[in-house]
This record gives C-alpha cells, structure tokens and sequence, in this order.
C-alpha cells in the first residue's frame, strides 16, 4: 500500500533524526513543551505538529524534519 510505504518512511525520517540526537520522544516532549503522547502522534501519523511546532522541529533538526515530510504523509492520508 502505497500510503503505509509513505507513512513507514516518514516515522523512520523523524524516529531517525531523535535516534540520532539519542532523545527519546519524552525528551522532545518537554524540550517543545508538549506531551510525549503528542510527539508520538507526531511520529506515528495520527495528527500532524502545529505550525510553530513545525517550525520548531525544522530549526532543532537542522532542516531534517520539514514541512515537506508532514505535507506528504497528510496530503497522501486526505486523498
């Protein structure tokens, strides 16, 4: 299935980038003060962060995680 494919990579791309920062979805919690079930929902594709959130996670990632990423896994799971 084409949007498990989608979504797969994008829970990888952001799972990926706290792997490597070895920070765990809690960590990123309290740094952006949200709960660790949001940044799960994040992770997993359930809701996609708010703008300024998204504007977080793009600066602390260096540019890693992005627009692009959430656009493509909720553009795919509306069509």
């Amino acid at each position: 299935m084409v949007m498990s494919t989608i979504l797969e990579e994008k829970i990888v791309h952001l799972a990926k980038w706290l792997i490597t920062k070895d920070m765990k979805q809690a960590d990123l919690a309290r740094k952006m003060n949200v709960t660790q079930p949001c940044v799960h929902a994040w992770i997993y594709g359930v809701r996609p962060p708010n703008a300024r959130h998204m504007m977080e996670l793009y600066r602390m990632s260096g540019g890693k995680v992005g627009l692009k990423d959430w656009c493509e896994v909720f553009h795919d799971k509306q069509a």
